[in-house]
């Protein structure tokens, strides 16, 4: 998706409220227009004449006319805020919407410092350029109208005028690639400083007394000195653009100053004429200046927006077939056949057939399939050959929907939000009872320490759980996955970091649970695990190399 997908998008998302912005804009740029022409007037007619009526009357016209200037440029923000905020909010869902979308392999195309850059900075930036845009519709157009209406005035000023246009031109014309040039190295130094600042708060205590506090602080100083370069030389380029520009009709001005007032000393043209005429090229370089900076807005909008594209471009390997099959109620389990390639390195995996409420523990050696063999049951990933079915129904006819709503996969490694102990077992689903919450934790042999904390489920688990132990964090993780309901349980070797009473109480409560028809597949390095399962699956005889390139398809 490309800059321009994306900006258009936003214009027709918020068509309602920048038309009605680009009326008052509209509103806005005659009453610049009309205001020197009230005072030249009130000049021509009432002060030079000494006429107080006429005086009185344009000086009333003037007042009315700057009444009209108030209404309208509240107008005009008014209604390009509410439409950018609006359509800021909405895009901002469509790139929660897409990453929510995306496998493993799409994920990691983009590190997690430089998706949040994309979605708060670059996000922000379409908002404000959003804003402008009626604004800037509407100047180019006031431009064009004050280059008309000095074009009526005495001929040599008209020309003195209407000689700043080529110019104006060719300065527009120099700056804008240089800007955008600029600004996309700008954008790309935030994406990294934003990994270097997430390294430095999330994994600073990992190597805390390894020496890497240096490390990550040392990057973090070089990540910023990048942005400060980016920034200064954007800003010189903005810097340029914006005083060359407005510089053009400044000294037209100058110069029509200094013709017109000796045509006025020479009677050939009125004081009221000349004050207008100055008026009207000071109004068009502010327009300039203000033209300038809303390109400006436009060429960071550009640059952002194509990095909001290639988010909302990037496309998942795993989709949804065009026309998707239900799958069946309850059924068998199965994977046959499966293969996984990576960097020309094959993994073959034994075929599995689990039944309805069976209990089925899969080991082996690190490095021989397990969390892969997983990920492909779950349809977190698709294999190069074979097939994993439910019910006889092939996972990849299904919606990716009805998948998940089937399978729950508990990984090895989970992650817990920021937020309380409920927030992270409901995930927002209302329809989960109390109760129900305190049968996934009793299962999950957590409900006794959630029970003695002083804010019970109301707790707070710190950002990504780091209030809490890992043994603590993964059954947590584990009562969320039994809260899903899914038909079929996979567990990626989710007591490995409890003591062995805990784990019995766990194995206890999964077997009640596949006694209900629920189906599990545990992938485990501990014998307690073994015993308790109805059948084992070992994966011993996988080929160890192979195994290592399938795990960076699986991540884990």
């Amino acid at each position: 998706m490309t800059a321009a997908d994306v900006l258009r998008w936003a214009l027709r998302r918020s068509a309602r409220g920048v038309t009605a912005s680009w009326v008052g804009g509209l509103g806005y740029q005659a009453g610049l227009i009309l205001l020197p022409w009230c005072l030249g007037r009130a000049l021509d007619a009432g002060i030079t004449t000494g006429d107080r009526r006429a005086l009185l009357l344009w000086a009333g016209a003037a007042l009315a006319v700057s009444a009209g200037l108030a209404a309208a440029e509240f107008a005009m923000r008014w209604w390009s805020t509410l439409a950018g905020v609006r359509t800021g909010n909405a895009l901002l869902l469509r790139l929660a919407g897409r990453v929510l979308g995306w496998d493993a392999a799409t994920a990691h195309r983009f590190s997690a410092g430089d998706l949040v850059v994309r979605a708060t900075r670059d996000v922000e930036t379409v908002v404000v350029w959003l804003s402008t845009v009626p604004s800037l519709a509407s100047g180019v157009l006031g431009f064009v109208a004050v280059v008309a209406v000095v074009a009526t005035l005495d001929p040599l000023l008209a020309v003195v005028g209407l000689a700043t246009v080529p110019l104006l031109v060719l300065v527009n014309l120099w700056y804008p690639r240089r800007y955008e040039r600029a600004n996309a190295a700008l954008s790309a130094a935030h994406g990294a400083r934003a990994d270097a600042v997430e390294d430095l708060l999330s994994a600073s205590t990992a190597v805390r007394g390894l020496g890497g506090e240096t490390v990550l602080v040392e990057r973090h100083h070089a990540a910023s000195a990048t942005v400060r370069d980016r920034t200064l030389a954007l800003a010189r380029v903005a810097a340029a653009w914006s005083a060359h520009a407005p510089f053009v009709p400044w000294l037209a001005t100058a110069i029509g100053v200094a013709a017109g007032g000796l045509a006025v000393l020479d009677g050939r043209f009125s004081v009221g004429g000349l004050v207008a005429f100055a008026s009207w090229m000071m109004l068009l370089g502010r327009q300039v200046m203000m033209l300038t900076f809303r390109f400006n807005q436009l060429g960071d909008a550009w640059t952002a927006a194509g990095r909001i594209g290639a988010v909302l471009g990037a496309a998942p390997a795993l989709t949804d077939p065009a026309i998707p099959v239900g799958l069946p109620a309850a059924g068998a389990l199965r994977a046959e056949d499966l293969t996984v390639e990576t960097e020309g390195r094959t993994l073959r995996l034994p075929d599995l057939t689990v039944e309805p409420g069976e209990f089925v523990a899969v080991t082996g050696a690190v490095g021989t399939g397990k969390s892969t063999l997983l990920r492909l049951l779950a349809r977190l990933a698709d294999p190069a050959s074979g097939r994993v079915s439910y019910g006889g129904t092939d996972l990849r006819v299904a919606a990716l929907d009805d998948v998940r709503s089937a399978v729950t996969l508990v990984p090895q490694r989970p992650l817990l939000l920021s937020g309380t102990i409920e927030d992270n077992l409901r995930l927002g689903r209302s329809r989960i009872t109390d109760a129900d919450l305190r049968g996934a934790c009793r299962v999950a042999a957590i409900l006794d320490f959630v029970e003695a904390l002083p804010g019970g489920l109301g707790t707070e688990v710190g950002e990504r759980g780091s209030a809490v132990s890992g043994g603590q964090l993964q059954r947590l993780a584990l009562a969320r996955g039994l809260l899903r309901g899914a038909r079929v349980l996979l567990l990626d070797d989710v007591t490995s970091a409890v003591d062995g009473d805990t784990e019995r109480r766990i194995l206890d409560g999964l077997r009640g649970r596949a006694g209900t028809g629920v189906t599990i597949v545990f992938a485990t390095s501990r014998p307690a695990v073994v015993a308790a399962a109805d059948r084992v699956l070992d994966l011993g005889g996988a080929d160890a190399a192979a195994e290592t390139a399938g795990e960076l398809v699986g991540r884990g």
